[in-house]
């Protein structure tokens, strides 16, 4: 296929051979020079201008049918919405010419016809000839047909996106525009869609679920859960109870992570170590700094008396008394009892598109990175079942449940010296080795939770969800491979150089999860 000044040398080449021809035929008039000219010149002009015109025609067709396979899925979002052909019709008239152009051969006709769930768009123009009008052949006719099936049905999708610190700047501001583009295709630009709702789960260290559900059926009131208050002094103590407490902070809706093999299932809260906890991170010891979250007075509230150690200062309940915790800002996140809970919170499945997009817009970026508790909570947001019930049944005929999972780092979980051997996360402290690892380095830390992130992974893939991931800015090989075995197959994952990639991935993924297809 020629294409630009390839094309127009070529045309003007064969004009020139042609003229050159015909003067050397006046030229020389002697009868061999003639018979043989008279015998080469008319299969010569057919053979050079044959070519050529051939391959403009081919050139044209091919872009015809590109804008055509376009406009034919835009008639087929704008019939599903509106059940209107003749909005269908202008749709497809709209994007064809857009995509087209206005170099692009006048004289173009576009039909859309519609029958059942089939959307069958026909395109037809008539081009000129370079070379062959020479010879009698002045135009081509160049058609085009794409059909598109409306595979009708619903689709739920999530989107686990990451907002720790490293995405501060350009790249939240870039990953807010990619979502919300995403959202705007596929809603087709309306207010709401009857096959689409859309939820959103922002992450860093913890997850969020919303300070609104504190007295949920599923979360834990009762001290149920064996690890509700591995913290305290008094086993029979909750962590609402030390709260209420305290003075000028509350709750803030971030959760810990079950305990195992409930952190990597949708296994519903039906009592024990099922049930959710909120995230709280005790006081931590005065004395040394290796204690990054020392938020209040060890010897302080109701105490009377100096603690022994650092693991009775830790687990004391009388210093937290009518004291109000230091929360300022410190090691990429805030003290006090919701350390960690730093993004906001999540937003259920909702088929109202201002919902999701007032959500992504307000998305801020700090804190650390847990990409295993956002897959299991993006999880969640598609289940049936509580903890958010908003899903639709796994087995619900032509419903597809989707995640999408992005993050630009690895599982972060940092190993210390000290009698709790970690800072807090929503794991605990590996002092009480909530995470099964073999050793409470950082790099045992972090290679464990990469492991439950896989077994999660699967499980959410064994259920019916779809999973697409996206790696930006990644040079860590080991969290590269993790989300490339995440998602759902290898064109579901997206390796990414840089913010600006975004919006391009993200759109392709919308293209990909409509329930249009193009069928011939």
């Amino acid at each position: 296929m020629f294409r630009g000044k390839s094309l127009n040398y070529l045309v003007n080449f064969s004009r020139r051979l042609m003229r050159d021809g015909l003067r050397k035929f006046v030229a020389n008039q002697t009868g061999a020079v003639v018979l043989l000219f008279g015998l080469t010149l008319i299969p010569l002009m057919g053979f050079v201008g044959g070519a050529i015109d051939y391959a403009y025609a081919y050139r044209t067709r091919a872009k015809m049918q590109n804008a055509l396979d376009a406009a034919a899925l835009a008639a087929g979002r704008v019939l599903e919405i509106s059940a209107s052909e003749s909005d269908a019709q202008e749709a497809a008239t709209k994007v064809m010419n857009a995509n087209l152009g206005p170099d692009f051969p006048a004289g173009l006709t576009v039909n859309v016809s519609i029958s059942g769930t089939v959307v069958t768009a026909t395109a037809n123009v008539t081009v000129n000839t370079f070379i062959l009008g020479t010879i009698g052949i002045d135009t081509f006719p160049v058609g085009a047909t794409s059909t598109v099936n409306i595979a009708g049905g619903t689709f739920e999708v999530v989107m686990v996106l990451d907002n720790s610190g490293s995405m501060a700047g350009s790249k939240i501001s870039n990953l807010r525009d990619a979502a919300g583009d995403l959202v705007d295709i596929l809603f087709s630009n309306q207010q709401s869609s009857d096959n689409v709702t859309i939820g959103l789960v922002p992450f860093a260290m913890a997850v969020n679920v919303g300070t609104q559900y504190s007295n949920a059926s599923w979360m834990d009131q009762n001290v149920g859960s064996s690890v509700h208050s591995e913290h305290f002094s008094n086993a029979n103590r909750s962590r609402w109870w030390v709260l209420n407490k305290m003075n000028n902070v509350s709750w803030r809706g971030c959760v810990e992570v079950r305990p195992a093999p409930h952190d990597v299932d949708d296994t519903p809260a039906n009592g024990g170590d099922s049930m959710f906890v909120p995230l709280f991170a005790p006081d931590e010891p005065d004395s040394s700094s290796s204690y990054p979250n020392d938020y209040l007075d060890d010897s302080g509230g109701t105490c009377s008396n100096n603690p022994n150690n650092n693991n009775q200062a830790q687990r004391r309940l009388c210093k937290y008394k009518n004291e109000t915790p230091d929360t300022s800002l410190a090691f990429g996140t805030r003290m006090g009892p919701n350390w960690g809970c730093d993004s906001n919170p999540v937003r259920e499945l909702t088929n109202n598109s201002s919902n999701i997009t007032t959500a992504i817009n307000s998305m801020q970026a700090y804190g650390g990175t847990n990409i295993h508790t956002a897959l299991m909570w993006g999880w969640r947001l598609l289940s049936p079942g509580e903890p958010f019930s908003q899903g639709k049944p796994y087995n619900e005929p032509n419903n597809t449940k989707i995640m999408i999972l992005m993050s630009d780092g690895a599982n972060w979980h940092l190993g210390t010296s000290t009698h709790n051997e970690s800072w807090y996360s929503a794991y605990g402290y590996h002092a009480q080795n909530r995470l099964g690892s073999s050793s409470g380095s950082t790099s045992a830390l972090r290679a464990t939770i990469n492991t439950r992130t896989a077994q999660s992974c699967t499980n959410a893939k064994a259920a019916g969800i779809v999973i697409y991931t996206l790696a930006l800015e990644i040079n860590d090989q080991t969290t590269q491979d993790m989300l490339e075995n995440c998602a759902s197959s290898a064109s579901r994952f997206f390796t990414l150089d840089n913010s600006n990639e975004l919006d391009d991935a993200f759109q392709a993924i919308a293209q990909e999860i409509s329930k249009l297809r193009i069928t011939g």
